[in-house]
């Protein structure tokens, strides 16, 4: 993948149910410049079935016309049926290894810790990985302890060359510590999502 997808990766679903809303926030931060975005619909008040397909349907034909990649968390069939850009997964979920040849030729994502999660993580099919929490996070219930920058650095050093994303409490006023400590862009949920402007938000990410 071109690592330059991960900049400003946007991650977000339904906000419990409300297409109508998340759908607006999801438009406006593609026309303010987000470079990747990934469709993550888990939760209490997630959508699923056909209401979820219907809402990613939605959600892709934003993307497109924007031309930024879209990307399905975790859910395989999801992202075969909507012949979605990529896919990323999490070290509880399919082993990228196994993933079916569609995603041969497209971006694989896989959420990658620390040091420990990389030494059992198959990295063969990988496009980049996701590394946090960077910083404290509200964001996910599962996020785990946050690693800090340094833990950021111990793995730019150990993946080499591979695109890393930063992820998990990332703001406008700690984002370029992720980028000065190896990573090639950072994944926000709330600061874009929660922004009183998103526009703004997205424009500062980006400076």
């Amino acid at each position: 993948m071109n690592k330059t997808d991960l900049r400003l990766y946007f991650i977000y679903g339904s906000n419990n149910g409300d297409t109508t809303t998340s759908l607006s926030i999801i438009e406006q931060a593609l026309q303010s410049g987000i470079t990747l975005f990934q469709l993550r619909e888990k939760g209490q008040g997630a959508l699923t079935g056909e209401a979820l397909r219907d809402f990613a349907l939605s959600v892709q034909k934003l993307t497109t016309r924007y031309e930024v990649p879209f990307i399905i968390n975790d859910d395989v069939e999801l992202a075969l049926a909507l012949k979605a850009d990529g896919i990323h997964i999490g070290q509880d979920d399919m082993d990228p290894d196994r993933l079916p040849a569609y995603f041969d030729d497209k971006i694989v994502g896989l959420s990658v810790r620390d040091e420990a999660e990389l030494a059992v993580s198959c990295l063969d099919n990988v496009s980049y990985i996701g590394t946090g929490p960077v910083f404290p996070t509200g964001s996910k219930d599962d996020a785990g302890a946050a690693i800090g920058v340094s833990g950021l650095k111990l793995m730019r050093q150990k993946i080499g060359t591979l695109p890393m994303v930063a992820i998990g409490g990332i703001t406008e006023s700690n984002y370029t510590d992720c980028i000065t400590e190896g990573a090639d862009g950072i994944a926000v949920i709330s600061a874009i999502a929660g922004a009183d402007n998103i526009a703004q938000a997205v424009r500062n990410f980006l400076n």
